[in-house]
């Protein structure tokens, strides 16, 4: 689920239910924006992932330009949210 491309996952769900697995939806470019906007979006999709039916991953491969310590902040971030 691209999030560049316009994949609402939160609309999906509303119309599909938990018929549609989904797997992506994380906004890449998030975590070239720092903490906050990681936060940000993992507290918009992680409750989606705890309905089930949906794995929250990167939408895409990780820009060059992350730095390595913000990647690892998503990781320990989305591990400590799903209760991993």
């Amino acid at each position: 689920m691209e999030q560049a491309a316009g994949n609402d996952l939160h609309k999906y769900r509303r119309e599909y239910g938990r018929d549609l697995l989904m797997t992506g939806g994380i906004d890449k470019r998030a975590l070239a924006h720092g903490r906050d906007a990681i936060d940000r979006e993992l507290a918009d999709k992680i409750p989606l992932a705890l309905e089930g039916g949906y794995i929250p991953t990167l939408d895409h491969s990780i820009p060059p330009g992350v730095p390595y310590g913000n990647f690892i902040y998503y990781w320990e971030r989305k591990k400590d949210m799903l209760g991993i």
